[in-house]
Parts: structure tokens; C-alpha cells; sequence
């Protein structure tokens, strides 16, 4: 072999008679390696997306030419049904060998026991420290990041070039626009009508120091709440401020939004990289700019990770180890994954390779001023309260620091 191989714990151990073997007779290390792979069964079974599938397949056929193993896909998005599979295929030894997933699935899947520690070593330095923040679970790496996703303010150059300090600054601009007949909106903030969209306005609320839940000294996430208190009711007043001035609207749905960007009827919109598309069919000059901060603390979006993981009970897991490790982690293997997929890489390399694509490498770089989206299974029981009561209090349904109160003591009970 000409690469280096890492193996997980249990699968080394599962390999060392064999070298031990090897050496004795004279063999080479890397040729007993690449032996034993050949006999250790297969094929290799992934769970991934269509796109996702698209930029692995060539791999997948080298990973075969090399060691004799073929590598094999069956479509699956990243759905509940899909999680709800594989947590009950897992424990009778079925689903795949490698899951493709959002990194949010992780605190639920290690619970269950259903995924492997890996070993990356010294790679790991090689990605973004928030997608290897994100891919750990209590410190311990589960995953082999490849694309990051988060919000960011995205300006339209041809209404305004103004680069604003704060929200309030860009409040102030946008709102010159809409006074001045030249926009309808001071900036686009997509919402949902019936549950909100905690999502987008994340980054505002953590600017006021009210991250959702703490966190320890290796950046994992706790179970208690952080949203409370004086911060979180200070943000409740501000969104209260800005639904009171029409700057927030809980009907301007992801699609109306997005239509008011693209329709130059907003100078500014908060979104993410799965809309790049659509705003560079329109041919819009555009400048990629973190959200300002609004309460005085550095605003931080969530960011989302999607990775590949190891099934626990993997009847094959010495290849897919080596798959995952050794092959999935390479330059080429994960700019071939972003060239199907599209969504800004995890793997520094593959970031300063597509530096001809400055809007998706702009939000690369953003996202390592994020927060990872809670993977911890206490995430699941915040969002409906949490969205929901933010909608109340754009609409003007009660007192703020009220309403804030209440949601925090529903999500706790």
C-alpha cells in the first residue's frame, strides 16, 4: 500500500495476528494489509444521498481495483425514515456498512450504541475544526466530514455596497432603500408562518449571548439550557422590536423570500449556500458578509456537517474502515464529492482548490466562526416551543421576556 492506514481500535486488533504472521514469513506490512483486506469479506454497503452517490462512484471503483472489494450504494436521503432504518436494521447486524448523514444524528446513533469510533490522527487537522467539533460525540470522532452548511448575509451590490457593523447598521441601509422607492424590504429574513425559523435567526440570538444550550471546555454541548435569563430576554425584546417594525414578517416564507432577494425588492437576505444556485442563475452580483451582530457579542450561526459514519455492527469493518479513513478523507475523493453534491467543503485543501468559487468558499470560511448544531438528543424536544414563541413574539402576542419565560419552562418540563 502506498497510503497510510488508519484502523479503529477493534479493527487493528483484529489485524495484528496477521502482521504478525507476515513479518515472521518475510511478507511486507503494507502487502499483508492489502492481503487481508482482499479475504476480510465484502462488499462494502453505503447508505448516501443521489448526489452524494454520483461523486463517490469513481472512488468506489478504485477502492475495488486496489483491494478486490467492490464498494456498493443504495440510494437513501438523510430523512427520519432513513435514521428510523438504520437504528432498527443496525443491532440485528443489517443496514449498511457507512451511513451518509447530518452530523445532527449523532448523539442519537451513539446512544444506541450503532456507531464506531474512528482514528483519523493527525488528519483531522486537515478539516475545518467545526466539522471535526461537529463529528465528535463527548470527544470521541464518529465521522469523516465532507461539506459544512450555514447562514450569512448575502448583499446584492447592485442596490447597496455598504458593509454594515451592526444589524441595526444594516437595518438602517436597507431601510434608506425602502424609503427611497428602490426596495420593499430593508433585508429578507425567511420564516415559517406555523413554526417559525429559529434556524435563521440564530445567529442574532446568540449575538446577545443566549446560545441554546452551554457548553464544556471541549466544546461539547450540554444538556442545559443557555437561553435564559436576562440574554435570552434581551433578544426576545429585540425581535419583539423588529416584528413591531415590519423588518421581520412571519409570512416572508423561504420561497417569498428568497423571490423578494432575487427580484432585487431586498438589498440584503439571510441565507445559506443551497440557494447560490438560484441567485447565480440570475445573474445577481453578490457579496458574501457574516451576520452583523445585534446584541453586541459575535453572532454565531449554527453550522451543519454532513458526514459518512460506521456502522457498529458492520459484518465488513476492517474495509469499510479503511474505505472511510483512507480513502474518503483524500483531496480528490472529497473535491469529487463536492462537485456533485455542491456544498462547501469540510477538508481545508478542497477549500483553497475551489478558490474559484468565492461565494461557497466565503461560507467555508464563516462557518468556523459558527456553532455546530446540537447533535444531543435534548435538541429534538427545543425546536417547536422555540419557534413557535418566537413567531408570538414578532406578532405582538404578549409581553417578551414573558413569553421567553414560558418557552424556556416548557422545553425544561
Amino acid at each position: 500500500m502506498n497510503r497510510r492506514t488508519r484502523l479503529t481500535t477493534g479493527v487493528a486488533a483484529t489485524l495484528a495476528t496477521t502482521l504478525l504472521a507476515s513479518c515472521a514469513s518475510g511478507e511486507g506490512q503494507g502487502e499483508a494489509v492489502q492481503q487481508f483486506l482482499g479475504q476480510s469479506g465484502g462488499p462494502i454497503t453505503i447508505w448516501a444521498g443521489e448526489e452524494a452517490i454520483a461523486g463517490l462512484t469513481e472512488i468506489a471503483n478504485e477502492y475495488e481495483a486496489d483491494t478486490g472489494i467492490p464498494v456498493r450504494f443504495v440510494q437513501r436521503d438523510a430523512s427520519p425514515q432513513t435514521m428510523s432504518e438504520f437504528i432498527t436494521q443496525s443491532p440485528m447486524g443489517q443496514g449498511p456498512d457507512l451511513l451518509m448523514s447530518p452530523h445532527d444524528n449523532l448523539g442519537q446513533l451513539v446512544a444506541n450504541g450503532l456507531l464506531m469510533p474512528i482514528e483519523l490522527g493527525e488528519q483531522s487537522e486537515d478539516f475545518l475544526d467545526v466539522a471535526m467539533q461537529a463529528v465528535a460525540y463527548e470527544g470521541v470522532v464518529y465521522g469523516v466530514p465532507f461539506a459544512v452548511e450555514n447562514v450569512a448575509v448575502l448583499r446584492n451590490n447592485e442596490l447597496t455596497t455598504h458593509t454594515p457593523e451592526t444589524f441595526d447598521d444594516l437595518i438602517a441601509d436597507g431601510q434608506a432603500l425602502v424609503e427611497a422607492g428602490q426596495a420593499d424590504f430593508p433585508i429578507s429574513i425567511p420564516q415559517d408562518p406555523s413554526l417559525g425559523d429559529p434556524y435563521h435567526l440564530y445567529p442574532l440570538q446568540t449575538s446577545f449571548g443566549a446560545p441554546v444550550f452551554g457548553m464544556d471546555e471541549d466544546g461539547s454541548y450540554t444538556t442545559e439550557l443557555a437561553m435564559g435569563g436576562e440574554s435570552g430576554e434581551a433578544f426576545a425584546e429585540y425581535l419583539a422590536g423588529l416584528g413591531a417594525a415590519g423588518v421581520l414578517n412571519t409570512s416572508l416564507t423561504p420561497d417569498i423570500g428568497k423571490d423578494a432577494f432575487v427580484s432585487g425588492r431586498a438589498p440584503y437576505i439571510i441565507s445559506g449556500p443551497w440557494n447560490l444556485n438560484d441567485f447565480q442563475d440570475a445573474d445577481m452580483d453578490l457579496t458574501l458578509l457574516p451576520v452583523p451582530t445585534a446584541g453586541g457579542q459575535t453572532a454565531q450561526p449554527f453550522v451543519g456537517v454532513q458526514a459518512v459514519f460506521m456502522n457498529a455492527n458492520s459484518g465488513n469493518s476492517l474495509p469499510a474502515n479503511d474505505f472511510l479513513v483512507n480513502y474518503l478523507t483524500r483531496l480528490d475523493t472529497q473535491l469529487a464529492i463536492f462537485d456533485s453534491v455542491g456544498r462547501p467543503p469540510a477538508l481545508n485543501d478542497a477549500i483553497d482548490a475551489i478558490a474559484d468559487r468565492p461565494l461557497l468558499t466565503a461560507y467555508a470560511e464563516l462557518a468556523e466562526a459558527g456553532a455546530p448544531m446540537p447533535a444531543i438528543p435534548e435538541m429534538r424536544s427545543v425546536w417547536t416551543f422555540w419557534g413557535t414563541t418566537q413567531n408570538g413574539i414578532v406578532e405582538g402576542q404578549g409581553e417578551p421576556a414573558l413569553l421567553w419565560r414560558r418557552m424556556i419552562a416548557n422545553i425544561e418540563n
